[in-house]
């Protein structure tokens, strides 16, 4: 069974007989963030569709945004950071014949802005739960609205929040921006080529 096909990562059959409920895991998971990922991307599609001009950014209710349903967006970044976090490090855990360290080592690798965001925001936010590491700046950000919209879909953390108290400052972290779109689209090359291959058939079928 391949598990990767980027790195790529294989497990045999035996293996795979002796951890179903690892596997069946996987599997609801990328059902999960397979759902998650057609209502954003459905979203995202009107969205640009709508606008005249294709380099556009967008944050909160802006002008002929109103419609955009913000809320469930959010916690859609907020599900599906969880669940594709969840998912990688199962792979890499898989792979590494249970192994944690290289199993975290992996998702790092793999999803790095999506893995710091769920650590940051979707797991907890930060300046609940504050690390050494956060400054004051990371976290207010923390709790600030998630989502913009940049030329073609939905992104998380579209800005650097700078903060100054008396003559120390500081600024958010510039490592948790990614689009829940575009990242399904690139899990999908690395773990489901054969489901995107059968996308492709079939929108050239119904187009025909």
């Amino acid at each position: 069974m391949i598990l990767d096909h980027l790195e790529p990562l294989e497990v045999t059959d035996e293996f795979a007989s002796a951890h179903k409920n690892e596997l069946n895991s996987l599997g609801y998971l990328s059902q999960g963030m397979s759902f998650l990922y057609r209502q954003v991307k459905d979203i995202g599609e009107k969205a640009f569709n709508q606008q005249p001009d294709k380099q556009v950014f967008s944050f909160g209710n802006a002008p002929g945004f109103e419609w955009v349903p913000q809320g469930l967006l959010a916690c859609s970044f907020h599900w599906y950071s969880v669940s594709a976090c969840n998912f990688v490090r199962m792979i890499g855990w898989l792979g590494s014949d249970g192994d944690t360290d290289r199993a975290l080592e992996y998702v790092r690798r793999v999803i790095p802005s999506v893995y710091v965001w769920r650590n940051k925001v979707a797991a907890h936010f930060a300046i609940t739960d504050p690390r050494q590491d956060d400054s004051p700046a990371d976290l207010a950000a923390s709790v600030m609205f998630p989502i913009a919209f940049s030329d073609d879909a939905f992104i998380t953390s579209p800005f650097t929040l700078a903060m100054s108290s008396g003559e120390s400052s500081s600024a958010s972290r510039d490592d948790m921006n990614w689009s829940l779109t575009k990242t399904h689209a690139e899990l999908g090359e690395r773990y489901w080529p054969e489901a995107r291959t059968s996308s492709a058939t079939n929108e050239e079928s119904q187009a025909t």
